[in-house]
């Protein structure tokens, strides 16, 4: 292990000195934030252009690289002999040795970097606030050891990672939603499109493995006049929204647009008409409306990468994203790509907690559709990858949920289940899957009031992935352990206008038709599903089934049967 040739402190006034209670160095300034901001970075490296649009934004490209250049020299004066142990460059990076810097000091000393607020810095600026609103929130509980997981790269070895953050094992895609524009002849007030974009913002941060951009840092002046490659490679954002507003007889139209940062292609563009009225109410149903095209847009870029491009060049998080959707569309040829993704994602990274808490769901979904040939081991398989995640990052709420999925779907384990999401509801009240997930516990259980009250939480929240289609079911499970079944066919109608494929769904409605009294329509949709699924039977459902010993389980099977399936 290197010697400790610096003594950093973060929280409070930033200093740094050569031992932890010696002199200080004399760093100030845009110098001082510039170190600040390689202490705190992955492998202690920054980029130079990075650097420059953070701390000069408004100087120009040329005389942004001298500023560069001159907090150098400033930096060498103050380190003397240790600045070729402590400082790398190359005409690219700048990085600083991590393991000769001993971090001091902890977020109860004083707010991250306090007083440091170097005029002309920006996007600094804007860096700054967000990682200060992080810590707050609880996602980072300490910037000197949260961003330095990975092993800090030598002082003396030659860059071999791509400059920036053009970073193939990325794996969360980022997503910036900038403050929409308006003509200023339409009499909008200059602050309605920042707000529905901030909106906005809050609500898509809920979704399960994607990086939101702050609001705070996309209103930033060096932000908003940052070009796509800029965003890209300084930022570290993927995509971005922007849209524009106008107005017309009472109505307040938006139209937007969802690009891919690196590529500068429009992935996918669309118009939202309101009466003002619901626009300045802040109506919930538009904004999420509007929050699952641009989380469509983004699954929907995945997708076109996946295809245009060769697997070995494609990101981690385009991976992840295209393996989510793959997932959903529950064909077998596109579910087993999508497995085969999700696999290729974990050779990349090694242990990571989403894509094993996904292959948990994929395995819970394959089951569910029939396809399973060994139905012990593909359960014994979830649990391991449930376990793997949970290993992986035991704060994790989306592996969280899958863990009391896994427990009640597959090992029939209600206690573990309502104790696991009891912990996931207690920690975010907003977790739209825990909502539905556990709601359909209760619909096993035979609880259909407590049911439909837990599914209809979670469609108010509204889960932001493709499972549109499974989320309706889910909604429909819950209304027939309710005796609701008109609702739980409109419901099951719904998913399958979403998915045909969806065999869960089928079967909501033959149990909902039957409980209508719409015997010929509820043979009929059996037929579809023996079309689908030739070999499924009463006896492979109730094998595979999680209510299959309970009392509703049993009114279901014998729904099924009287409308033509098989027994065995």
């Amino acid at each position: 292990m290197a010697n400790t040739l610096i003594f950093i402190r973060m929280y409070g006034t930033f200093t740094c000195s050569t031992s932890e209670n010696g002199d200080v160095l004399p760093l100030t300034g845009k110098t001082a934030a510039m170190f600040a901001l390689l202490a705190s970075a992955p492998n202690g490296r920054r980029t130079r252009s990075w650097l420059q649009d953070m701390l000069w934004p408004r100087s120009g490209a040329q005389h942004g690289r001298a500023s560069l250049r001159q907090s150098l020299a400033n930096i060498k004066r103050a380190l003397g002999d240790n600045y070729d142990l402590l400082i790398g460059t190359t005409n690219q990076d700048v990085w600083i040795n991590l393991p000769a810097v001993r971090f001091v000091g902890s977020p109860q000393e004083g707010m991250l970097l306090e007083g440091l607020n170097p005029s002309g810095a920006d996007g600094f600026e804007a860096w700054l606030t967000e990682q200060r609103q992080q810590i707050v929130a609880g996602l980072e509980s300490d910037i000197s050891t949260g961003l330095h997981a990975k092993a800090p790269v030598s002082i003396k070895q030659e860059s071999s990672i791509s400059s920036g953050f053009n970073d193939l094992t990325k794996l969360r895609p980022a997503i910036a939603i900038l403050p929409f524009s308006h003509s200023a002849s339409d009499g909008i007030d200059p602050f309605f499109g920042d707000m529905i974009a901030g909106d906005l913002s809050r609500i898509i941060a809920r979704a399960h493995g994607i990086d939101v951009i702050s609001h705070l840092s996309c209103r930033a002046t060096g932000f908003i006049n940052a070009d796509l490659d800029r965003l890209q490679k300084s930022y570290g954002v993927d995509y971005v929204a922007t849209g524009f507003l106008r107005t017309s007889h009472g109505d307040i139209t938006l139209d937007i647009e969802f690009t891919d940062s690196a590529s500068g292609v429009i992935v996918n563009s669309k118009r939202f008409t309101r009466s003002s009225k619901d626009w300045l109410k802040g109506s919930a149903e538009v904004l999420h409306e509007i929050a699952n095209y641009i989380v469509d847009s983004l699954f929907k870029g995945a997708m076109r990468d996946i295809r245009t491009r060769n697997i070995e060049d494609v990101n981690a998080h385009t991976l992840l994203m295209s393996a989510i959707a793959l997932m959903h569309r529950q064909d077998l040829a596109s579910v087993l790509r999508s497995h085969k993704h999700l696999k290729n994602i974990i050779e990349r990274l090694g242990p990571s907690s989403l894509p094993y808490a996904w292959l948990a769901q994929w395995y819970i979904l394959f089951l569910a559709q029939g396809w399973g040939t060994n139905i012990e081991d593909e359960r014994r398989a979830a649990r391991e990858m449930v376990s793997r995640a949970l290993d992986a990052d035991p704060d994790c709420s989306f592996s969280q949920v899958m863990d009391g999925v896994v427990s009640y779907q597959l090992e029939r384990d209600y206690g573990r289940a309502s104790v696991t999401f009891n912990d996931v509801l207690a920690q975010n009240e907003n977790n739209a899957v825990a909502w539905f997930w556990k709601g359909i516990m209760y619909a096993f259980e035979g609880e259909g009031r407590e049911a439909i009250a837990y599914t209809d939480r979670g469609r108010l929240l509204t889960p932001l992935d493709p499972g549109g289609y499974l989320y309706k079911n889910l909604s429909g499970t819950a209304h027939l352990s309710g005796k609701n079944f008109q609702a739980a066919l409109k419901l099951a109608e719904e998913s399958l206008d979403l998915n045909r494929h969806h065999a869960s769904a089928i079967r909501t409605k033959i149990v909902a038709l039957d409980g209508l009294h719409r015997f010929d329509e509820a043979r009929a949709a059996a037929s579809i599903l023996l079309k689908m699924y030739p070999k499924f039977t009463i006896e492979s459902y109730l094998s595979a089934h999680p209510a299959a010993e309970l009392e509703i389980g049993r009114e279901w099977a014998d729904a099924l049967e009287n409308s033509g399936i098989p027994r065995r």
